[in-house]
């Protein structure tokens, strides 16, 4: 029979760690965790780990194990770990429980075709010094590879027409892909693709049963409700020493940069939430060529928790799509939608009844081979949420050519371009712009509130979702 093994998906400020924590206390567990920032050393306020109280003497594994220095893990090089480590845990008759706000580790983990296609390590947009120089020769061996979207479109639609068709005409960045594959290999992008997926039905027809039998848990808050309490998270890690904390990374980039060393800010712990936003402060406070005035760093000091708390719950957005669109479309494709219940952690004064000892009793049934109810049974929340992310899985896309010019966007699902239509951010640069054309006073409506990047409202889990990234 399969091992059992727990995975606890859920976005950032819903009690994951303490739920994992409360069910490795009860049943026997350790803890394996699957946050990417919450591996690097020496920030627990930064990365939000939990404390070694709040810990419980429960050993935790791939915690605060690599340095500022280091790159961050890739889907391939955790999972090899956590796969070893899974295996050490139930070797000793222990209980493994995987939890972490990185769900694309806990994708990888659970799905093996997921590896390649969905790790941000490797296709975040950014090259490294191999892939830039392979593409600098390609692009010397076929000078289209150089040219405009437009260009390359063309090219594409007398080559591969079925790729042609998916992809946005500006979207440049994936009309050249398409187009090097072609170039490279003479066949067909969307030949390829398609033998892809035959391959992967074939194994998936003959692949033996999972090592693991798995049990599943999603910790999900309402949005107004996680705000709220995201915004006193932040409130609470200022109080706990989060700009001291900062402070010492800030100096530690200081020195690395003074060394002459190359840091690459785009990856690791350099795009944590709570570095960047308080970055223009640190440099006020640390410069010795300027003396800013109190109140001027009061106001920088201010700006960098707002900032934070936007972050923050931005992040929080994120993280909940990627399970809603990713992992919930892979659990069906996988059949293992029956084995993911949902708990509703919105009420934090509800915490301990709604997730520790419905997910307790979950787990104690699961452990003793006795039959589940159903994920959708849990609670009202349960069965909106479930039924709606379903739902969503399974609706077929229209593809559509839009932009919106307003806010400098272009979308190529017809559902993604209405649901923009309808979102706060769109509706105030409207207002914003009309004003301005009538020669109004823009008071009371920011122009930031036009394009606002890393914050803005209709940022989705990923391009595929229907915005076009700019090249």
């Amino acid at each position: 029979m399969a091992d059992p093994l727990v995975v606890i998906y859920g976005s950032t400020g819903t009690g994951k760690s303490d739920l994992a924590v409360e069910l490795a206390t009860r049943f026997n567990g350790e803890i394996i965790n699957a946050d990417a920032m919450q591996m690097y050393r020496g920030l627990p306020i930064i990365t939000n780990q939990l404390t070694p109280e709040e810990q419980r003497g429960i050993p935790h594994y791939l915690l605060g194990n690599i340095g500022l220095d280091e790159e961050p893990w890739s889907v391939t090089s955790w999972k090899r770990e956590a796969t070893k480590i899974i295996s050490d845990i139930r070797s000793r008759g222990k209980l493994p429980i995987v939890v972490g706000g990185t769900s694309y580790y806990l994708d990888g983990l659970l799905f093996d075709e997921k590896l390649v296609e969905s790790d941000p390590a490797t296709t975040d947009g950014s090259e490294t010094a191999a892939a830039k120089a392979t593409r600098d020769e390609l692009a010397s061996q076929h000078p289209i590879l150089r040219e405009s979207a437009e260009v390359m479109l063309a090219k594409l639609q007398e080559v591969d027409p079925a790729m042609a068709e998916r992809w946005h005409p500006k979207d440049i960045r994936k009309i050249r892909n398409s187009l090097e594959i072609y170039l490279t290999t003479g066949r067909r992008a969307s030949d390829i693709y398609a033998e892809q997926r035959a391959r992967k039905e074939a194994k998936r027809a003959e692949q033996p049963p999972s090592p693991w039998n798995l049990l599943l848990f999603w910790l999900y808050a309402k949005p107004d409700m996680l705000n709220e309490r995201l915004d006193k998270r932040v409130d609470k890690m200022v109080a706990n020493g989060l700009l001291d904390e900062t402070s010492s990374v800030y100096d530690y980039l200081q020195r690395r940069l003074a060394a002459g060393d190359t840091v690459d800010r785009t990856k690791g712990i350099w795009q944590s939430i709570g570095f960047r936003q308080f970055e223009s402060y640190l440099s006020a406070v640390k410069s010795t060529e300027t003396d800013t005035p109190q109140a001027a760093l009061e106001k920088l000091k201010q700006q960098g928790i707002e900032d934070t708390k936007t972050a923050t719950r931005q992040y929080a957005k994120y993280q909940i799509r990627w399970i809603a669109r990713k992992t919930i479309a892979a659990l069906q494709e996988e059949n293992l939608l029956s084995n993911f219940y949902l708990l509703d952690s919105s009420n934090i004064s509800h915490w301990h009844s709604e997730v520790a000892e419905k997910g307790s009793s979950l787990l104690a049934k699961h452990l003793a081979h006795q039959p589940l109810p159903r994920p959708e049974d849990l609670s009202d929340t349960a069965r909106e949420v479930l039924a709606e992310q379903l739902e969503r899985s399974n609706r077929p896309e229209t593809i559509c050519n839009k932009t919106c010019e307003v806010c400098e966007k272009e979308f190529r699902i017809e559902e993604q371009w209405q649901k923009h239509l309808k979102s706060k951010k769109h509706q105030k640069a409207v207002k914003w712009a009309k004003r301005q054309a009538e020669g109004w006073p823009t008071r009371g409506v920011a122009k930031g509130d036009k394009v606002e990047e890393g914050t803005n409202d209709d940022v989705d889990a990923d391009d595929a979702d229907g915005q076009v990234p700019k090249p």
